[in-house]
């Protein structure tokens, strides 16, 4: 069956047959695996699971349970070693908890790299050889996401110019193979949300994909618009709109227009608020807007479905999902309390 339209047209038998032809796609290859570590009992539980997207790039997710573990203590899950056939470039971010790897760069007999890192302290590395100890501290949960792409394949991602510039302002210096360094915080969802159970086979990969090189092309604009901002060339501008930004009380400007207003491209003033404020500019009005209704669910009996209209949301739905995800509690449920509980 084909359907032509506007811009030419296309087959859907493919989405309609009764008895669909088999994958021939790698479907397989975009299954999870899963690897559970062998550690004591008593202390915990933890597990690892990877997705490799082809072309080399690995993803991995790894969630810690070690709540009866000594608080603080950092308990040895596994050695990791890999000869790999190129230098790989490895980001690894915390959403909970805080790990450790013991990294041998020069050989076990000298003292290894002590590599701590947490929420908001990214590890970066760039190496042909690992050799480490991976720890992880007990006294609650920790879940980790990290992402592996080979050089030749970061190369055909974003680019030889643009590889070598982020290699040079995270520090991975031929001497250097590891570093941690504080990152924003809106550079984490793309990694967080890659390993995705939303879809299937070769879709699961194309997403995958895709929020791994939305990840690296925020890394390299946050790193470039940070050196700018160091500079403080557009300092005073970015601050102004911050404050404007503030005095909005519901309205909603387009990015076009803060951008004749503040006299920048629409890109860069939006890179340059999130390298001074740690958020792009919609997020950041976002959050404003959702802080502003639950101060009117707090004291005013105006209805919910109207304070979402309000918002722009185009269902209650939605208002009730953004509002969940930013406070940890439904807006019911503050409507329902009216009391110093969620004050």
């Amino acid at each position: 069956m084909k359907n032509k339209n506007k811009i030419g047209s296309f087959d859907i038998e493919w989405l309609l047959a009764r008895h669909p032809s088999e994958n021939s796609d790698g479907e397989d290859a975009c299954l999870m695996q899963e690897t559970k570590y062998n550690i004591p009992p008593e202390i915990g539980e933890a597990f690892a699971s990877r997705l490799g997207l082809g072309e080399g790039i690995e993803l991995y997710r790894a969630v810690h349970h070690l709540e009866n573990a000594p608080f603080g203590e950092m308990t040895t899950l596994f050695d990791v070693r890999a000869n790999n056939p190129e230098p790989a470039f490895n980001a690894q971010i915390w959403l909970s908890g805080m790990g450790c790897h013991l990294e041998y760069w020069d050989g076990r007999r000298k003292p290894p790299a002590r590599i701590l890192a947490g929420p908001g302290q990214d590890t970066f590395r760039f190496a042909k050889e690992v050799d480490a100890t991976v720890q992880i501290a007990g006294g609650g949960t920790s879940e980790m996401r990290s992402v592996y792409v080979p050089e030749s394949t970061l190369w055909s991602l974003i680019g030889d110019s643009a590889v070598n510039y982020m290699l040079e302002k995270l520090g991975l210096t031929e001497g250097v193979k590891t570093v941690v360094l504080p990152m924003p915080a809106y550079l984490s969802p793309s990694l967080k949300e890659a390993i995705s159970e939303q879809y299937a086979g070769p879709a699961r990969r194309l997403f995958a994909q895709a929020k791994v090189l939305e990840y690296l092309g925020g890394l390299v604009n946050f790193l470039y618009f940070s050196e700018q901002k160091n500079d403080r060339r557009h300092a005073t501008r970015v601050r102004e709109l911050y404050d404007y930004l503030l005095s909005l009380e519901g309205r909603l400007p387009t990015l076009s227009d803060l951008a004749r207003t503040f006299g920048l491209s629409a890109k860069q003033l939006n890179c340059e608020f999130a390298a001074e404020f740690g958020q792009p500019i919609f997020a950041f009005v976002t959050a404003r807007r959702l802080e502003q209704a639950r101060e009117a669910l707090l004291k005013s009996d105006v209805p919910m479905k109207v304070i979402s209209q309000r918002l722009g949301y185009s269902h209650v739905n939605h208002f009730n999902a953004a509002f969940k995800k930013k406070f940890g509690y439904p807006p019911g449920a503050l409507r329902r309390a009216k009391s110093t509980d969620f004050a």
